[in-house]
């Protein structure tokens, strides 16, 4: 065999190796990214993640270069108020999805670094607890169009952003206790 054919070979094996390699068996849809006004510290972004594996998965964190920090939290109703805290992580699982949404899980860009204008978009790294990172473009969404991805009964006024104090916000411990 000539040394041409092996080289080949051996390049398309590597090929067809790395591309099993990025398959990842977490799927995201419906991302989505709050425009809000000028001046604004921060904002909110959603993404369903759906597990196509027989194992349970871990979103632990995310990156992006449009915030100073950000941080996966959680909002729940407590009592009238609404309350948010930072978590470790997020459960996705097996066969299963995680929705990331207004009043319930979601990734929190704080000092925000440019206006995030309706039709603009944003980059992302999202990061699995088992190392993998997965990259997500999300639209930046107008609070009209922003609705869909609403509770039932939840407005978006009652989840502006820029009014809540994001450095005094608790972090929430794996096992569901805050640490402060």
């Amino acid at each position: 065999m000539s040394s041409r054919f092996l080289t080949t070979v051996a390049t398309v094996a590597t090929l067809c190796a790395s591309n099993l390699a990025l398959a990842s068996d977490i799927q995201l849809s419906n991302p989505a990214v709050r425009a809000m006004p000028p001046g604004a510290p921060a904002s909110g972004a959603y993404v369903t993640l759906m597990n196509h594996s027989k194992h349970e998965r871990y979103l632990i964190g995310a990156e992006s270069d449009v915030a100073d920090a950000v941080e996966v939290h959680l909002s729940e109703m407590q009592g009238d108020t609404m309350k948010m805290y930072q978590v470790e992580q997020v459960q996705v699982p097996a066969h299963g999805q995680a929705q990331l949404k207004p009043g319930s899980y979601h990734i929190m860009l704080v000092g925000l670094k440019k206006t995030l204008k309706a039709g603009d978009q944003v980059n992302f790294t999202l990061i699995m607890k088992n190392g993998e990172r997965l990259p997500m473009t999300a639209p930046v969404l107008s609070p009209e169009e922003m609705a869909q991805y609403m509770p039932a009964g939840m407005k978006m006024k009652s989840m502006d952003h820029s009014k809540m104090n994001h450095g005094e916000h608790k972090h929430l411990m794996e096992d569901g206790h805050s640490d402060h």
